[in-house]
């Protein structure tokens, strides 16, 4: 008598069925996801506070702009009507001002990827886990990450040099731009690399680019899709948070508590978004994994350490 052999799980998934998973994901572990991006923000908010003053506020970006291109009034022909003494220019900054906003924004942006790099981990082994074990333990997620800590703060700091590159290149020239852009698509699956197989950034790197290779329009169309979901969800959250916050304005709040308020609406509208993306990511992983290896639920929970569920609840069959 002949065994009817089951269908193989398999990751595999187009663009828009990738964005679909990761929000059945979402709905289903809402709390947990939201609770590990909470806790990274945290420190971050905290860091953000500690800067300051350092950072540059409103007026001082007046003044930095006064201080690259002079007055914006000189170029307006001798017949155009303004008035000096109802407008009159901000000083410039001083070279030592300009420094230090730089020094201060460089820093915390470095910070913000750094743990944003290692929340992305964590969430990584989370969507792993619930595909292993249909759970999510925040600490063992946790563990996870920081067993490879290290590679992550290093992932993090070489992705602020890419976009740093990018930002310069297509300031510049447009191609060096482009270079960096093809770069950063064949290194996104990075961290999962880290998380999952346990490379280190090298390897991770090695590792990505060896993934994505021959999917890499396949990639781009994942990403395009996540930027434009995040950026509809981003002011959308955005205008619905800050509503509460201009009605307390007009109460006639201290600015102090306006500041504290805004900085809360942040973190709290970063720990609904990072969780997406993170998802994302790891779901082009597995995808790229299953097209190029035949990956599927048995050979992650191996990697994982977790014994496979039973059930294919998630995954799709072929």
């Amino acid at each position: 008598m002949q065994v009817e052999q089951q269908p193989t799980q398999t990751f595999r998934r187009n663009p828009f069925e990738i964005i679909g998973e990761c929000f059945s994901i979402y709905g289903r572990h809402f709390r947990s996801l939201f609770l590990i991006a909470l806790i990274i923000q945290v420190p971050l908010a905290v860091f953000g506070f500690a800067l300051g003053d350092r950072l540059p506020a409103a007026e001082d970006l007046q003044r930095l702009q006064v201080s690259i291109i002079g007055d914006p009034r000189a170029g307006l022909p001798e017949s155009a009507e303004y008035s000096t003494e109802s407008q009159e220019l901000p000083e410039p900054l001083t070279s030592d001002e300009i420094v230090g906003f730089a020094i201060s924004v460089a820093s915390l942006f470095v910070v913000t990827l750094i743990l944003q790099t290692f929340a992305s981990g964590i969430i990584v082994a989370a969507v792993a886990m619930q595909y292993a074990t249909g759970r999510i333990d925040v600490g063992a997620c946790y563990s996870r990450a920081w067993w490879r800590v290290i590679s992550l703060v290093i992932l993090g700091l070489l992705l602020f040099g890419l976009i740093v590159l990018m930002i310069a290149g297509f300031a510049l020239f447009i191609l060096p731009g482009i270079v960096i852009l093809v770069l950063i698509i064949y290194w996104s699956v990075d961290v999962p690399a880290v998380v999952i197989e346990g490379c280190k950034p090298i390897s991770a790197l090695q590792r990505s680019f060896e993934l994505v290779r021959g999917n890499w329009w396949r990639t781009l169309a994942a990403i395009l899709l996540m930027t434009l979901t995040l950026v509809g969800l981003t002011i959308m959250l955005t205008l619905l948070l800050s509503a509460p916050l201009a009605l307390l304005g007009d109460g006639g709040i201290s600015e102090t508590m306006t500041q504290v308020l805004s900085a809360l609406l942040g973190m709290l509208t970063n720990a609904i978004i990072l969780p997406i993306a993170a998802t994302v990511g790891a779901l082009i992983y597995l995808d790229l994994r299953a097209r190029n290896e035949d990956y599927d639920i048995e050979m992650l929970s191996e990697e994982l350490g977790f014994e496979p569920r039973s059930d294919e609840y998630g995954l799709n069959t072929q």
